[in-house]
């Protein structure tokens, strides 16, 4: 089954629009700064699933600042996409570890936590390459160095394959190390964005009014 007819569907009446660059995006870094409600996660999700599908070698890595906090957030977004791309029948989910697996090739998305680093540097995969990383909430992570040693985790020199690590949290503070490192110079190796609930057509004008009394306050 080819990718095409496993999609039949039409991406922009799932996810929208607003997030077209960020879809195709190929840097090595990939940073979504955005505000509650702007689809980051949602689409970040959406997107790494439809990438696992394509590309036979992919195999994802998931992080958060503390494991426990990906099973009711990346781990049920992931969740989520697979539903609503209609490939439930296509995937098996380990919640203990937690994991999903592709069940044609044997692909993984392996969630873990900054909070376990043994877990972290012993993450391996039987099939193609562990070459995307998805940092969700990332202005939890306390240093770039530390993020450096998650980044570890990408290995092999594959030259079909493309290694990315995807950034997405909410805006912090002025001082964070996100703001100076992507934020405060431009970076040839990475695709730097800021989104608010404005590129979020599937809320209420109820919710964006709320939500947009906050957004000058934020860095």
């Amino acid at each position: 089954m080819s990718t095409t007819q496993q999609f039949n569907l039409s991406l922009r009446q799932l996810i929208g629009s607003g997030y077209t660059d960020f879809w195709r995006d190929h840097h090595f870094y990939r940073v979504i700064k955005g505000s509650r409600g702007s689809k980051k996660s949602v689409t970040t999700a959406h997107n790494l699933i439809y990438r696992l599908v394509k590309y036979h070698w992919s195999n994802i890595l998931v992080v958060r600042r503390n494991a426990n906090t990906n099973k009711t957030s990346t781990f049920v977004e992931c969740k989520n996409a697979i539903n609503d791309f209609h490939l439930e029948r296509y995937f098996k989910y380990n919640e203990s570890l937690p994991e999903i697996t592709y069940l044609p090739t044997g692909q993984k998305i392996i969630f873990r936590g900054l909070d376990d680093p043994l877990k972290l540097t012993s993450v391996n995969v039987l099939t193609g390459e562990l070459c995307w990383l998805w940092v969700e909430e990332a202005y939890e992570i306390e240093s770039f160095s530390k993020l450096q040693t998650v980044i570890e985790s990408l290995r092999g020199n594959d030259p079909q394959v493309f290694y990315q690590v995807t950034l997405t949290f909410n805006p912090w503070n002025e001082h964070h190390w996100l703001k100076r490192e992507f934020f405060d110079q431009k970076r040839d190796d990475a695709f730097v964005r800021t989104t608010t609930v404005r590129c979020n057509e599937f809320v209420s004008d109820e919710y964006k009014q709320r939500l947009y009394r906050f957004i000058p306050n934020q860095p």
